[in-house]
């Protein structure tokens, strides 16, 4: 009864990731007057031109947490890929994400902006964290593993678009989370309960 486990719910992980990718794709900010409706990503960008994110800790603090969400996904695509078919299909989908958060080829001449920076490492990041999660992760450990990255991206959600939406508050009147905020934020739910579901199975008694 247990043999189809592993291909179920590998199946139903990469479900989940595909809704997560469809939530950072859909608009993230409704603006009150619906004539603007950003991304995760672009909002990320739209927050990094505030002045009052430089003095934040660590700086560009809001858009750390919203861009961080395609380094999770990258590393949750690692992590979920089993068989051999999947792993070269997870690597590609690592490698557009992590090409597509480059900086602009002005970060060649600009080295000191931190914005370019801080996109230059979540790139780096996304890269290295999916593909070592290919290379080394133990089946054994891959429920822990999709549950912790599944609340974290659920933390950070809703962390960081909540502090977007005061950040555009204090320059605009109002504005509202889009529906990709909650369909995120429901994926990565669903990626910690299916971790943790599978956990508890692992360690009951071989049926």
């Amino acid at each position: 009864m247990r043999s189809d486990r592993p291909a179920r719910q590998s199946l139903v992980t990469f479900s989940l990731l595909l809704s997560l990718l469809v939530g950072l794709l859909l608009p993230w900010l409704l603006a009150p007057n619906a004539t603007m409706t950003i991304n995760a990503y672009d909002l990320a960008e739209w927050a990094s031109l505030h002045p009052a994110q430089r003095g934040t800790d660590p700086p560009l603090l809001v858009p750390l947490l919203l861009r961080a969400q395609l380094a999770i996904l990258c590393a949750l695509a690692g992590v979920a890929a089993q068989c051999k078919l999947e792993k070269r299909a997870a690597a590609l989908v690592i490698v557009a994400l992590a090409v597509a958060q480059l900086p602009p080829l002005e970060f060649v001449n600009d080295i000191g902006n931190l914005n370019y920076r801080q996109q230059f490492g979540l790139a780096l990041a996304s890269l290295v964290l999916g593909l070592a999660a290919l290379r080394w992760m133990n089946r054994r450990w891959q429920p822990i593993f999709v549950a912790v990255f599944g609340l974290v991206g659920a933390l950070t959600t809703l962390v960081g678009a909540s502090l977007a939406l005061a950040v555009y508050a204090s320059l605009a009147s109002g504005g509202s989370a889009g529906l990709g905020v909650w369909i995120a934020i429901a994926s990565y739910l669903c990626l910690f309960g299916s971790g943790f579901r599978a956990l508890v199975a692992a360690a009951l008694p071989q049926i």
